[in-house]
């Protein structure tokens, strides 16, 4: 009597369409839906079986049986019929005991009616057992996983739920040792696990500075980065060249890595800057295990260098453009992209690059389309440079050397260049020396150039070829230059090449600028000009974007 009352209690329930049942003593969740013609929704998972099958579904009284996993092994009254998702058109009508199941899930038990005029179908979440883990001792800040998956929130002595069975725990805590275990967690139950690691020995793996050399003054300023394998207290001493202390910087060791940034500044306005030379850079500390430890490493001040951005843009010749001005640190590299505007000459649209691999040498490329209409007069044009420093020690007056290969030719015939605008460096080599005089923030520039140009002898089809044509530059320049921004002007002259013919004299002349952005290391530079060659003066102007690292 008990067991036909329990029976008919189950089948009522199933009866209900989209009721939620639960199997017992599991988190399962089981819903069970009879359709009509009219209402039946065709589940997406059966749809995408559809689709793999090749076949149309018609609508036929029967059973579905869908889970949240795929490949769920199905049992009607302990007869295995096969695995999810699954279905039956026609199955006979009565009350079925279903058993899913599949490795790693808890199994599923219920029962469903199968009548003959609706369609049943039934969804299935299966779940994966758990249990509960009590974790004791654990070190502050630590991070535990199972079976590589982390845990949210660890807490001590607090019971966590974590998948039942067998599988690998992992603990780990900056200054305590890594523990890698593997447990038992009962399905259901609470395993109590003790943490047993000690402290790592208290020690700098490493000590490294960015940028290794910069000018007195720099107002960006250094990055140490320091490493250590486990917490503590430590102090920052920098030392300068002739053994004193320039400053002390004190700073808690709290996690496995860190960042201090300074500035070479000195003075109780902390507006004096320091002299050029090898300063030395030493780390001193002590871990919660008494243990004392210590990093060393240097980094060099150097007033020929200067972070500062250049304007790689600008068409015009300016003091900005010429290659070997200004040479970047060691380390240090610049990226921009600008657009322009030449009045009666098209629109130039260029992205450029510099980079500086050593401390006296640097190099750049650049690549420039100008669009003009129609397309077979746009010229697409291409820099290389390398730059040496001559002078190999510092001082208010720098002179650099720079080799420049330039090459520009017509969208529609690469080997040709356009007549108007004419570039400062033709196409070919380039060869200049930059001179530059520094007083406080004013800079004074002279560039002599010379160039070796491969044009050709027909001035009607201009090719890369010889014979060779040398042609003089001379470029003037000043500008004033602070820790926000840049002005200057500049111009510059190009006499008639040798033995003379095509080519006659040009003069160029340039207000160009750069406005530092609050990003630190990105600027906005801006630039207007003018250029003549036997014709009304081409005026020109354009922005640029870039950031220097």
């Amino acid at each position: 009597m008990l067991q036909r009352l329990f029976f008919i209690s189950v089948l009522l329930l199933t009866l209900t369409p989209g009721l939620p049942l639960y199997a017992a003593e599991t988190d399962a969740q089981i819903t069970i839906t009879e359709y009509e013609l009219e209402d039946y929704y065709r589940h997406p998972r059966m749809e995408e079986e559809d689709r793999l099958r090749g076949r149309v579904f018609k609508f036929q009284p029967g059973l579905e049986i869908i889970t949240n996993v795929d490949d769920a092994e199905i049992q009607f009254f302990e007869e295995r019929i096969g695995k999810t998702p699954w279905e039956q058109n026609n199955l006979p009508p009565g009350a079925y005991r279903v058993l899913l199941e599949r490795t790693g899930y808890e199994s599923v038990e219920f029962w469903v009616d199968v009548r003959s005029d609706r369609r049943t179908v039934a969804l299935v979440t299966m779940v994966q057992p758990s249990g509960e883990i009590i974790l004791n001792k654990l070190p502050p800040g630590a991070t535990v996983s199972i079976d590589r998956v982390p845990l949210e929130n660890p807490s001590a002595g607090i019971p966590l739920k974590a998948p039942a069975g067998r599988c690998s725990l992992t603990v780990s805590a900056f200054g305590w040792e890594t523990v890698q275990t593997d447990v038992e967690i009962p399905s259901g139950g609470i395993l109590s696990w003790v943490y047993n690691g000690k402290r790592t020995a208290f020690a700098f793996s490493s000590l490294k500075i960015k940028p290794p050399v910069l000018p007195p003054g720099d107002k960006r300023g250094f990055t140490f980065e320091w490493n250590a394998t486990s917490g503590g207290s430590a102090d920052m001493r920098i030392i300068s060249p002739d053994g004193l202390d320039t400053a002390v910087i004190p700073f808690a060791v709290t996690s496995a890595s860190g960042k201090i940034k300074w500035a070479p500044y000195t003075g109780k306005d902390g507006n004096e800057t320091l002299p050029d030379g090898k300063y030395q850079v030493v780390v001193n500390g002590t871990g919660y295990d008494n243990r004392a430890a210590s990093a060393e490493s240097s980094f060099i001040l150097d007033s020929r260098f200067k972070r500062e951005a250049r304007p790689l843009f600008s068409p015009l010749p300016g003091l900005f453009y010429v290659p070997g001005t200004a040479m970047l640190p060691k380390g240090i590299w610049q990226a921009s992209t600008g657009a322009g505007f030449h009045l009666g000459g098209g629109i130039p649209v260029d992205i450029g690059v510099r980079f500086s691999p050593a401390s006296r040498f640097e190099f750049s490329g650049k690549f420039k389309l100008t669009a003009r209409d129609p397309f077979d007069t746009t010229s697409i044009g291409m820099d290389f440079s390398s730059s040496w420093r001559i002078l190999p020690k510092g001082g208010p007056f720098t002179m650099n050397g720079a080799l420049l290969f330039s090459y520009e030719g017509y969208a529609g015939d690469f080997g040709r260049i356009p007549v108007s605008p004419w570039e400062l460096s033709l196409p070919g080599l380039q060869l200049s020396i930059p001179m530059e005089y520094n007083l406080k923030n004013w800079n004074f520039v002279l560039t002599p150039s010379v160039n070796l140009s491969f044009l050709g002898e027909d001035d009607e089809d201009w090719r890369f070829t010889t014979p060779a044509r040398v042609s003089e530059t001379l470029g003037a320049g000043v500008y004033y230059e602070n820790g926000r921004f840049l002005v200057g002007c500049s111009g510059a002259v190009r006499g008639p090449d040798f033995p003379g013919g095509f080519l006659d004299t040009k003069y160029w002349a340039a207000l160009e600028g750069r406005l530092d952005l609050p990003a630190d290391a990105s600027y906005l530079a801006l630039y207007a000009g003018m250029d003549s060659l036997e014709s009304d003066p081409t005026l020109s102007m354009g922005i640029e974007f870039g950031v220097i690292r």
